[in-house]
C-alpha cells in the first residue's frame, strides 16, 4: 500500500501550490482552515484524505474554484 493516496497527493500539490503563491505557511493557512499544521502538512503530501466541506474551505481561503484544486489530468492517475 502507498504512502498517500494518488487523488489526494494530486490535489494536496495543488493545495501546496496555492499556499505557497500566496506566501502563506503551513500555520497561516491551518489556523484558518481550523486545523492542525501536521494535518495540513498531510493533507500536502496526500496521507490524508480531504472531505468536500474541507476542500470548500481551500477554495474560500485561496479565492479560486473547485476547479483549480480538482483538476487532475487523466495522464496523472496512478493506478
Amino acid at each position: 500500500m502507498p504512502k498517500y493516496y494518488p487523488i489526494s497527493k494530486l490535489v494536496g500539490d495543488r493545495i501546496l501550490y496555492y499556499r505557497k503563491i500566496q506566501g502563506a505557511s503551513l500555520l497561516d493557512v491551518s489556523i484558518v482552515i481550523g486545523i492542525s499544521e501536521q494535518q495540513q502538512s498531510r493533507y500536502e503530501r496526500g496521507i490524508n484524505r480531504i472531505s468536500l466541506d474541507r476542500l470548500a474551505q481551500y477554495v474560500s481561503y485561496f479565492s479560486v474554484d473547485f476547479n483549480d484544486l480538482l483538476y487532475i489530468n487523466r495522464n496523472q492517475i496512478i493506478h
